[in-house]
């Protein structure tokens, strides 16, 4: 006679969820910002550094990948992909990507500041509507942030 195995509960040895999860990631969404504002900065540096490669390279972009920076700014694009990735896992898609937009703020004024790329009137008008927008937007976030501590 054959037994029959009986089953164990099996228990959830996952890691436990942050304390305010809404708060981890809008970090992740900062570091998203970052990560991918430093990576654009790296590849402009690293395509500029290599901007006198032969014509058949430079067409097909592959020039820029003789560029340590260039290669500094794949590593940060991952970077960002993954705090992106930590960002949604709690945030609505909606809210998450229209938070991450600040990076159109965040890269023409690192290019004005690191690299003296001019910023025009109309850019400068443009960052003021992104910036506005972001504050339509945070609004909601703080409700939601009160909600999801209030189930949690």
């Amino acid at each position: 006679m054959q037994s029959t195995p009986t089953l164990e509960p099996v228990q959830n040895k996952s890691v436990a969820a942050p304390r305010n999860p809404a708060r981890a990631s809008m970090t992740a969404i900062a570091v998203t910002v970052i990560t991918g504002t430093a990576a654009e900065v790296c590849v402009k540096v690293g395509a500029a550094e290599t901007a006198g490669h032969p014509l058949i390279l430079r067409w097909l972009g592959l020039s820029g990948l003789e560029s340590k920076w260039v290669w500094f700014g794949i590593v940060l694009t991952i970077l960002s992909f993954l705090a992106w990735v930590r960002a949604i896992r709690v945030i609505p898609l909606g809210i998450a990507y229209s938070l991450s937009n600040v990076i159109h703020v965040t890269v023409p004024l690192s290019c004005w500041l690191i690299l003296g790329e001019a910023i025009g009137v109309r850019r400068w008008l443009g960052i003021g509507l992104v910036i506005s927008g972001l504050l339509v937007i945070a609004r909601p976030f703080a409700r939601l942030d009160k909600k999801l501590e209030e189930t949690l």
